[in-house]
């Protein structure tokens, strides 16, 4: 079965839209990632981020690698092409099963599938500037029939050298039920990681600041107390993303449960993090954004914050139907940690307000691992 998405009658309609803002890197052969801005890489695929729906990897570098470094590769000389990088000389390839890396999700597997495309080289410098790897025999239990990636490609100047990174992604997805799913990678802000590493005698002013600071940090709250915030900042769903920070106030002090004793002073910020931002198309037409609180800060210190919504409030609030109006009934295997808001709206425009409040409360850190 193949996409019939250029012939007239091919007509669908979306119902609905998400958006994420990842780091990414290539190690080990796989492609890692991050939330954007993170303070570092954790040891985590792209797809415990994602965590669900329709989603691939692989444009990046892990695809140029399995197809130009494999003695398995077949490739025919198709002849010249035009496209939009201009005249390119076009090679098919094919990769076998017994020589592929590349894998499908079939349930709680994943599978490996042999896999064709064409590959667009500039006939003056020889790079690639094309790139489609289409999918070839999916097995039933990945439910889709047709999985397509189109890639281009530009030599990048980052630090000292030029390197050979993809601009823009595009991965085609038919299913078996005939929906259709488009996901549309654009990169930027790439760069080199070095580091670098120094060797003390002795005691070092530095490093005794440091210690000092690190020692004067809060200990981790108590659970059980209750946060009341107004974001700094307004949400525009034309532009946030999953993966960005939200900044907040801390409304009133903090006190130690049956103390005077401030904890949190009122005016403290709070990092917050979008980790869904998807629109719905389709009735109820709905917004939903979900965020989860990440650090708290006063007076220079920072210290992580671990909380869950007021169930008190979102109780009293469950009833609220109006349209444009938050409903703060938490997704089913959601996390409790993260605070789901669905705006009903027929608009394709929503704007979480500035000033906007919530209430929380805090809970023990997780264990160690």
């Amino acid at each position: 079965m193949h996409a019939e998405e250029d012939t007239p009658a091919h007509q669908i309609d979306l119902y609905l839209t998400d958006r994420l803002r990842l780091d990414v890197k290539v190690s080990a052969g796989a492609e890692i990632g991050s939330w954007a801005g993170a303070s570092q890489f954790d040891a985590k695929s792209i797809f415990d981020l994602v965590a669900t729906g329709p989603f691939g990897t692989g444009a990046l570098g892990t695809f140029l690698s399995d197809i130009f470094d494999n003695g398995g590769t077949s490739f025919v000389y198709s002849g010249e092409v035009l496209s939009d990088a201009g005249e390119l000389y076009q090679y098919s390839y094919q990769v076998p099963l017994s020589a592929s890396h590349y894998q499908v999700h079939t349930g709680r597997d994943w599978q490996e599938i042999a896999y064709e495309g064409e590959v667009g080289i500039d006939p003056h410098s020889l790079d690639l500037r094309h790139l489609v790897v289409r999918s070839n025999h999916l097995p039933v239990e990945a439910a889709a029939c047709e999985v397509v990636t189109n890639a281009d490609y530009a030599r990048i100047h980052i630090g000292t050298g030029d390197f050979l990174l993809p601009q823009r992604s595009r991965l085609h997805i038919v299913t078996v039920s005939t929906d259709e799913d488009d996901i549309v990678m654009t990169y930027s802000g790439c760069r080199e990681y070095q580091s670098e590493s120094t060797i003390h005698f002795g005691d070092d002013p530095a490093t005794a600041a440091t210690t000092k600071k690190a020692a004067g940090a809060p200990a981790s709250l108590p659970a059980g107390l209750q946060i009341s915030l107004a974001s700094v900042a307004p949400i525009d769903t034309d532009v946030a993303a999953a993966g960005d920070m939200v900044m907040q106030k801390v409304r009133t002090p903090v006190r130690a449960k049956g103390s005077k004793e401030v904890l949190i002073p009122a005016g403290a910020t709070v990092r917050g993090r979008i980790v869904k931002m998807q629109h719905w198309m389709m009735p109820p037409n709905r917004f939903d954004i979900a965020i989860r609180l990440e650090t708290w800060e006063a007076e220079g210190v920072s210290a992580p914050l671990y909380a869950e919504p007021d169930r008190s409030e979102l109780a009293a609030k469950a009833g609220t139907r109006k349209r444009g109006a938050p409903i703060n009934l938490p997704p089913a295997g959601q996390l409790p940690t993260i605070r789901t808001y669905v705006f009903v709206t027929d608009t394709k425009r929503h704007v979480i307000p500035r000033g906007f409040e919530s209430k929380w409360i805090t809970v023990s850190a997780p264990k160690e691992p």
